[in-house]
């Protein structure tokens, strides 16, 4: 299967350099909403005999869920120096390798995470056919990417938006910003349909505010708000939780 272009590859290995020299603490739940909704969702599968974080970044997932994953944990990820972020935070069998090649046998776990990774790959449907392969007939697939109609969240940071763009403003606060490309709800369960995945549950969560408007305090009531409302298609990630 084809692998990331080397701009890609590059691009990553830089944007690792800069966020990732050492571990930061792990993301507190009651701010980072979407750290602790995937967490959730992942704990509601458990237990599982072998679980894989698929992009598993700085291993903050394996991290969090440590204590109740199984000695067979993995995560596998594209920038070696984020896996040497992981490898300082947790123990794992952790692997380079992107989701168009996961460097993982046939039918290896039965619970697998790939949390904001399918938007940035150059073939998803080759990183589904993927994802299919390394999980077992009946595992689970926790999976999460960006939603194209995060209209609430566009309002929110509408006047930094407009301020960056007056200024011409790059790279804020040192980021460094990979493509992605967001999917609708619908867009989302027939990438994975296609993929043969049944999806047992679809949802839209988060509104966030971006730097310099991201006061704790506000990103609280945010939250709140989310956590209160019922289903809808307005938030920043879509999740699904499918089968195998």
């Amino acid at each position: 299967m084809s692998g990331p272009s080397d701009s890609l590859r590059a691009l990553y290995e830089d944007r690792a350099a800069q966020q990732y020299a050492e571990p930061d603490p792990l993301p507190d739940p009651r701010i980072d909403r979407k750290f602790g909704r995937i967490c959730e969702l992942v704990r509601a599968q458990l237990p599982c005999e072998a679980f894989l974080d698929a992009g598993c970044g700085d291993g903050r997932y394996l991290a969090a869920l440590a204590p109740e994953l199984p000695p067979r944990r993995a995560g596998f990820d594209l920038a070696e120096r984020i896996l040497a972020t992981a490898r300082a935070r947790v123990e794992a069998d952790f692997r380079q390798g992107n989701l168009e090649a996961i460097p993982f046998a046939d039918g290896e776990f039965d619970l697998v995470l790939c949390s904001q990774v399918i938007e940035h790959v150059l073939d998803p449907d080759g990183g589904l056919a993927e994802l299919h392969r390394v999980l077992r007939p009946g595992g689970t697939l926790v999976v999460s990417t960006d939603n194209e109609r995060n209209y609430v969240t566009r309002v929110l940071n509408a006047p930094r938006t407009a301020s960056v763009r007056m200024l011409r403003l790059r790279g804020v606060r040192g980021r460094i910003e990979s493509p992605a490309t967001p999917y609708t709800r619908a867009r989302f369960r027939e990438l994975l349909e296609r993929g043969g995945f049944a999806v047992e549950s679809l949802e839209t969560f988060r509104f966030h505010l971006m730097w310099p408007l991201d006061a704790r305090p506000l990103i609280r009531a945010l939250n709140a708000v989310d956590a209160r409302l019922p289903s809808h298609a307005l938030g920043d990630i879509v999740v699904a939780v499918a089968r195998r």
